[in-house]
């Protein structure tokens, strides 16, 4: 699942271990899924609820038709709140209050997945509705919070921020890791990059950094990007790009692209690299940042949007488009043993402070506000 399914599964694992009633909503399609996410969570005060509406709709009245019909639902169950993880959330006719979550507002900025007119119409207009429409606003980060009032026109008043929490790592698996490192060919070490090939993750400029890093110093490792490269147009475009930068550095036999991978995989990865970079243009968060923190594993990330926020001083920050600069940093990882054990310690406290525990906690008390400014819950407990 993505960063925004997994957060909207940990409130409702976390919320009803708390004692709250949760009717969580997904497509139908995605119900079996959802269900073995939830595992024993997916009973009790937990209710999925599958729908055939789409969560990621294609039009605006499209996406105004699944809001009214998520209003009946919460009418008909009862429910004193409603909590919206997805962009096109448009509640015209509110019985309940209305949260609505945000983690950014990427297309904005980098539009290729979505083309020119959703992007410059479509995903305008709906961000801008959305946010007039619900009650209060959530997003990830300060920086965040900053850019949606920017481009969506929202007082700062309206955004609260909620930091992304943290899932515990897989631990280290000898028996996956030799595969892993067989599979890759892996056993002279390598840097690890996550997050796929958006046009935002800044790959080509990684390879070109990692290819002067390596013809300018002694490093025989590989690099390492997971994630997938398949399956959109936006996606085979860069991979385009992505293999032209492979090959004008010569490097087919040292660049790794994994494909996708399943999170235990990407974990054991995360723990045997001897470098995480993550040189993003642009993230409303970055949790791959504290996934790589909290198994130890020093990190390079640039200095632009939310990425110095997430970080702190617990990781080397770099100007993502400056490549000597990415591949000076990389190798001070690489050769300096005293800097990657005080990044390291850092980064295990700064891990520790993100939570879902916490993100749930935060997110309670905003429910309890904004329920208790229409009277109270209907019931004994919450219902959401």
């Amino acid at each position: 699942v993505g960063g925004v399914e997994r957060g909207a599964l940990e409130i409702a694992i976390n919320a009803t271990k708390r004692g709250h009633d949760i009717l969580l909503v997904c497509k139908a399609s995605r119900e079996s899924e959802v269900r073995e996410l939830l595992g024993d969570f997916g009973s009790g005060r937990l209710a999925i609820v599958p729908v055939n509406v789409g969560s990621h709709a294609i039009s605006l009245a499209n996406a105004r038709l699944d809001c009214g019909f998520l209003q009946d639902l919460a009418e008909r169950e009862g429910a004193d709140l409603i909590h919206f993880f997805y962009n096109w959330a448009f509640p015209y006719r509110k019985k309940v209050p209305c949260l609505l979550t945000i983690h950014d507002v990427i297309p904005f900025t980098f539009c290729e997945a979505m083309g020119w007119f959703r992007n410059h119409f479509l995903y305008r207009t709906a961000i801008r509705t959305a946010c007039r429409l619900n009650d209060l606003v959530v997003t990830v980060s300060e920086f965040s919070r900053q850019d949606i009032a920017q481009k969506a026109g929202v007082p700062l008043s309206k955004i609260r921020v909620i930091p992304n929490g943290l899932r515990d790592p897989a631990k280290q698996n000898e028996q996956v890791w030799l595969g892993l490192a067989d599979r890759f060919g892996l056993q002279k070490g390598y840097v690890l990059n996550i997050g796929g090939i958006h046009e935002r993750k800044n790959i080509p400029r990684l390879i070109r950094a990692f290819s002067k890093l390596t013809k300018e110093g002694s490093y025989e490792g590989r690099l390492v990007i997971t994630g997938s490269v398949s399956g959109a147009p936006y996606q085979a475009k860069m991979k385009k790009q992505c293999d032209a930068a492979v090959a004008e550095a010569e490097m087919k036999d040292r660049v790794v692209f994994t494909g996708f991978i399943s999170d235990q995989d990407l974990d054991i990865l995360l723990r045997n690299a001897d470098v995480f970079v993550y040189p993003s243009l642009y993230e409303g968060f970055g949790i791959p940042i504290l996934e790589a923190m909290k198994v130890g594993t020093p990190v390079v990330t640039s200095n632009v949007t939310a990425m110095p926020e997430v970080a702190g001083d617990a990781g080397l920050l770099v100007d993502p488009t400056n490549v000597r600069d990415m591949a000076r940093q990389i190798g001070r990882l690489l050769n300096d043993i005293a800097l990657c054990k005080k990044l390291v310690a850092k980064g295990y406290k700064r891990s520790a402070d993100y939570s879902w525990s916490k993100n749930c906690e935060q997110y309670l008390a905003i429910y309890k506000e904004l329920v208790d400014e229409r009277g109270g819950p209907r019931g004994c407990r919450h219902r959401v």
